[in-house]
C-alpha cells in the first residue's frame, strides 16, 4: 500500500459524484491508509544501518542500536514524511477539516508499525516502553485507526464535490 496512494484515492473519492463509491472500495481505502508503505520500507533501511544484530554472552540473538540519534531522527523524519506523502497525493482544491484528520493516520499507522516490531526506531524514541504496552497500544491504535479511516472514507464518498 501506499500513503501517497491514500492521499490519491481520498482526492478522487472527493471529486466523484456523492455515493459513488462501494464498502469495497472504502475496505481498500482504509487499508492504504494503515499501511504507510514508503516510510516502512525506508525505516527497515534504516534499521539495517543504525543497529546491528547478534548474539550475546548467554547465546541469545540481539539487536543493538548503534546510532541513536541517527535512528531518532529518522523516525521523526519518516512520521513527517508519511504526513507529506499524504498531502502530495491528495493534492489540489477542496480540502476539508477532515483532511487534517486523514492526514493524521499515516503518521500514527508508522508509530503503531514500529512499536509492534521487536527491534525499530521507536526503541530509540522510547527505549523504556515494555513489549506489552508496545503490543497494547499499537493492537487498541490500529483497530481505532481502522474504525477512523473507515469512517472518514465513507465521509469522502458523501461529500459533495468542490466547484471547479
Amino acid at each position: 500500500m501506499s500513503t501517497f496512494a491514500y492521499g490519491d484515492k481520498t482526492r478522487n473519492l472527493v471529486n466523484a459524484t456523492p455515493g459513488a463509491g462501494s464498502a469495497v472500495k472504502n475496505f481498500v481505502d482504509t487499508l492504504t491508509a494503515l499501511v504507510p508503505a514508503e516510510v516502512l520500507v525506508a525505516h527497515a533501511v534504516i534499521l539495517q544501518m543504525t543497529t546491528k544484530s547478534g548474539k550475546d554472552a548467554a547465546g541469545k540473538q540481539v539487536t543493538t542500536i548503534t546510532d541513536p540519534t541517527v535512528l531518532k531522527w529518522a523516525f521523526v523524519g519518516l512520521t513527517v514524511l508519511s504526513v507529506i506523502l499524504y498531502v502530495a497525493g491528495r493534492r489540489g482544491a477542496g480540502w476539508s477539516r477532515l483532511d487534517f484528520a486523514r492526514a493524521a493516520i499515516p503518521p500514527l499507522a508508522f508509530v503503531g508499525w514500529t512499536m509492534l516490531q521487536t527491534s525499530s526506531a521507536f526503541d530509540a524514541i522510547a527505549p523504556g516502553v515494555s513489549s506489552a504496552a508496545r503490543l497494547s497500544i499499537a493492537v487498541i491504535g490500529a483497530i481505532a485507526l481502522g474504525a477512523l479511516a473507515g469512517t472518514l472514507g465513507v465521509k469522502a464518498q458523501e461529500q459533495t464535490p468542490p466547484a471547479a
